[in-house]
């Protein structure tokens, strides 16, 4: 009897060290594996273009079960939609975050903008949802669009894979890099008043300026100052890039009340080339060629779609 309970003992202690150790496993490792579901599928929905294009570079674009619509139409202007399910769900506002449309679709890992759903963490997190956060919104250099790549890359297992876009990244902003100073005025939106907000020389597009040979004439402000057309005659720009709103007629016509500006060195943006300055990541290295080649007039006044992909040949690796 006293061997039995003797045995019975050391069984009991071998169970425990091994939980013990799997745990301990599980703990250490939990942020460099593959989160899975029961069914041994990983599911994951993005909140947030910048990290989409990550997650399809690293060739995670079939394990996406819902992604906001920004996301999809993105992938849509690049033709690669078929890197996704057929079935993906498509969620038509990213803020508030549509939390029981999240849970019916049972996600390992929920990918979230800080900038665009931060707010929202807390209730995501209430829910059960296992949510990885980036901050690329808020990033100054293409420096922290590479270090959220390798934090996706090793959260995945992909490190490798996150390695190589950034290399891909790197050759493309040596290439597409240059030196000048011309003087450029960036408007991210005109008011009816034609006070208008641009970007000071803390954020990301001040980078993309200064890469493509630009001087940004706001880099004295900081964040997204709104300012009045006075600031923008002051500034005295070379050139004057505006981003569409809602339509070109509609852009053009704010465009045309600013009676004291020569309409010949006014750049507008469509949405598709908004996008890659509005979405730091991996795509935004063509918006360094774009401007340098608007700086040598190598541009027509409206920037478009088509233009882009026939010129630029805006494409996004898969590893």
């Amino acid at each position: 009897m006293k061997m039995i309970k003797t045995i019975a003992l050391i069984l009991g202690i071998i169970i425990i060290v091994s939980l013990l150790s799997i745990f301990y496993y599980f703990s250490n490792h939990s942020n460099t594996m593959l989160f899975k579901n029961r069914t041994g599928n990983i599911r994951i929905v993005v909140l947030a273009p910048s990290d989409t294009q990550i997650l399809i570079s690293l060739g995670l674009g079939k394990y996406i079960v819902g992604m906001d619509y920004y996301s999809y139409q993105l992938l849509k202007y690049l033709n690669i939609t078929n890197l996704i399910p057929n079935n993906v769900t498509v969620f038509n506002e990213i803020t508030p975050p549509n939390i029981s449309g999240i849970l019916l679709l049972r996600p390992t890992v929920v990918i979230v903008e800080k900038g665009l759903i931060g707010s929202y963490l807390q209730q995501l997190e209430e829910a059960g949802l296992n949510v990885f956060v980036t901050n690329n919104d808020y990033a100054v250099s293409f420096s922290q669009i590479e270090n959220t790549i390798l934090q996706i890359g090793k959260y995945f297992n992909l490190t490798q894979n996150a390695e190589k876009l950034i290399n891909w990244m790197n050759e493309r902003i040596s290439e597409f890099s240059s030196v000048g100073n011309v003087s450029i005025a960036y408007l991210l939106w005109v008011c009816p008043n034609l006070n208008f907000y641009t970007v000071g020389g803390n954020v990301f597009v001040n980078s993309i300026i200064t890469l493509a040979g630009g001087v940004n004439v706001f880099s004295n402000y900081s964040g997204y100052p709104l300012l009045t057309p006075s600031n923008l005659i002051l500034s005295k720009p070379s050139i004057i890039i505006v981003q569409e709103e809602y339509n070109l007629t509609y852009t053009n016509y704010l465009i045309s009340q600013y009676h004291y500006i020569n309409e010949s060195k006014i750049y507008i943006l469509g949405n598709f080339a908004t996008s890659l300055f509005n979405e730091p990541g991996p795509l935004s290295v063509y918006s360094i060629k774009m401007i340098n080649m608007i700086i040598k007039g190598e541009t027509p006044k409206y920037i478009s779609y088509s233009w882009l992909m026939t010129n630029l040949n805006v494409t996004l690796p898969v590893f």
